[in-house]
């Protein structure tokens, strides 16, 4: 996103102290995780059931309240550098990038729009960021001027926060839900959809 907006050098390049978290927090994760997730192991429900995806919604879990607050952050970046809302509300997106790289380079799927690992990455963290510079927008207008016009004092911006992550949250959830049908149609099932409703207006 630093370098979207024309930021050089990145963030972690110009204060190490986040290369630092970062790498102590990785180091922590990969070594701690698996300490954690025997822990999460239930026992065996029936012979031959070994419960290997115990740790899933522990993981994605952990995974969606990540995924809210890069989308908050990637969305005020643009607003600091007043950028137009549509743009920071992209840039919500574009800071999870780091996560489709990651699944690629673990040879993951990578869908927009379905429920496991970065694939539904897309819609939450716009849906989130967009809700956020929406709210954001609305401060502003309401604000502008001597007198408030629809809230005294203005949305206050833990509110925006938690309504921006709490949407990236519940579609997060939706798709865990609704796993594993995905939250949108492939590009072959869309083609299907259309070619059946273009035969019936041409019946």
């Amino acid at each position: 996103n630093n370098l979207a907006t024309g930021v050089a050098p990145v963030g972690w390049a110009r204060d190490p102290s986040f290369l630092a978290v970062s790498v102590g927090a990785s180091l922590l994760g990969f070594y701690a995780w698996p300490l954690l997730s025997d822990r999460l192991r239930p026992e065996p429900s029936r012979e031959g059931d070994d419960n290997d995806d115990y740790g899933e919604p522990v993981r994605y879990a952990l995974e969606s309240v990540a995924l809210g607050a890069l989308a908050v952050v990637g969305a005020q970046q643009g607003i600091v550098r007043g950028l137009h809302p549509a743009v920071s509300a992209a840039l919500g997106v574009t800071i999870t990038f780091g996560g489709v790289a990651r699944d690629l380079l673990c040879q993951k799927d990578v869908r927009v729009g379905a429920s496991t690992g970065c694939q539904s990455y897309g819609i939450a963290s716009f849906s989130g960021a967009a809700v956020y510079v929406a709210l954001r927008e609305l401060h502003v207008w309401n604000c502008a001027g001597s007198t408030a016009k629809l809230v005294k004092g203005g949305i206050p911006i833990g509110l925006r926060i938690l309504m921006g992550f709490g949407t990236v949250f519940g579609v997060r959830a939706v798709a865990w839900t609704t796993k594993p049908d995905d939250l949108l149609l492939s590009m072959e099932a869309s083609a299907e959809v259309n070619r059946k409703r273009l035969q019936r207006v041409l019946d």
